[in-house]
């Protein structure tokens, strides 16, 4: 049996006609005001999804990520605190704007960032706080929130792999800025690169599209703008597949718990955070032999992946800073040891199971 990772053809099939006929219908539109008109319909029916108030929608999941910590008010050297164990671009969106990045360490079970290791890296050039809901799991926001106004720093969230993920029965990306990545690797997924901003907060949405806003106004040629609007066409394909998402979901959580039921005891998995329901952008499980785990799959016809290789704090652009020299020792050892399981939701009931089964025949050759 051969088990692809991913397979965006089989994926696309669901909505293949929806796709079509939403492209279609950008492709008539008559002017740039029914482009923008176009995109605005897609941002209200998100945020009807997912039960924030207003929604920018972007060119990517990084965008997304400047823009919300600029509309907090971070300036250059200013210090943001993140996990070490997430994709670089968290990273980039802040040490991008000149603020250095503080990275800390995540929790063993769950992955996500370890609120305890907050209040140790806050010094009053401390100004905002990027939980990652990493893998669709979201943080411990009850705890992070709390050490945020007691500090008063800003919360950014980022949700790149949390699109209908919950905590306390709140959805991700209303508990700060949200900032959602809508690559074709994610669970609402574009064709190629697109993304989106969610706030609750009347100021915070005005002052970002603002920043969208650019004219040939001399006053502002200094004011960093970029033009950096989702296009009509990466819309027209995510607006086919929003009224299916919590479906996606649900039928990752299905393979999930297949995998869950079903995998070797002596094989570690990410765990659900408490109060959360995990979206499941990904299936991890963490192994001293990754490598050769790998291959073994790898022959019998299973594709696996390792998204990350380095932690953020040991990579040549960050290393050096004075902030990150501490030994991160969970992150570390979780990037030694951590590999990716399919769980694409075209993926048939039997083929977590099948997948377990050959894990399992590796650990006991």
């Amino acid at each position: 049996m051969i088990i692809n990772f991913e397979d965006y053809e089989k994926e696309n099939a669901f909505f293949k006609e929806q796709i079509e006929n939403n492209i279609k219908e950008v492709i008539q539109l008559k002017s740039e005001y029914e482009h923008e008109k176009y995109i605005e319909s897609f941002e209200k029916e998100f945020a009807g999804y997912n039960s924030s108030k207003y929604v920018i929608a972007v060119n990517s999941g990084t965008t997304a990520l400047e823009l919300a910590l600029k509309a907090s008010g971070i300036k250059p050297n200013d210090e943001v605190i993140l996990p070490s164990y997430t994709y670089i671009s968290t990273a980039l969106a802040v040490s991008n704007q000149g603020c250095i990045p503080v990275f800390i360490d995540i929790k063993e079970d769950t992955l996500t960032m370890d609120p305890d290791r907050i209040e140790e890296k806050i010094t009053k050039k401390t100004k905002a706080i990027i939980p990652v809901h990493i893998h669709g799991n979201p943080c411990e926001m009850d705890t992070i929130i709390k050490i945020a106004r007691n500090n008063k720093l800003a919360i950014v969230e980022d949700c790149s792999h949390a699109h209908g993920a919950e905590y306390n029965n709140t959805k991700t990306g209303n508990f700060g800025i949200g900032c959602f990545s809508c690559h074709s690797s994610k669970i609402l997924s574009g064709i190629g690169n697109s993304g989106l901003i969610t706030t609750n907060d009347n100021k915070t949405y005005e002052l970002i599209k603002n920043m969208l806003t650019v004219t040939n106004d001399p006053a502002l040629t200094l004011s960093q703008r970029t033009p950096c609007t989702m296009d009509a066409m990466q819309a027209a394909v995510l607006r086919a597949k929003l009224p299916y998402l919590d479906k996606i979901i649900k039928r990752k959580r299905t393979l999930a718990n297949n995998y869950i039921k079903t995998i070797p005891n002596d094989i570690k998995y990410q765990k659900e955070e408490n109060k959360s329901k995990h979206a499941y952008r990904d299936f991890v499980i963490l192994t001293e032999n990754r490598d050769n785990l790998r291959q073994h799959l790898k022959t019998t016809g299973i594709e696996t992946k390792v998204r990350y290789t380095t932690p953020l704090h040991l990579t040549q652009y960050y290393k050096n800073s004075p902030k990150n020299k501490k030994p991160l020792p969970i992150t570390e050892k979780t990037f030694n040891d951590l590999l990716w399981l399919p769980i694409s939701y075209v993926m048939t009931d039997k083929k977590p199971s099948f997948i377990c089964d050959a894990i399992r025949n590796y650990k006991s050759a």
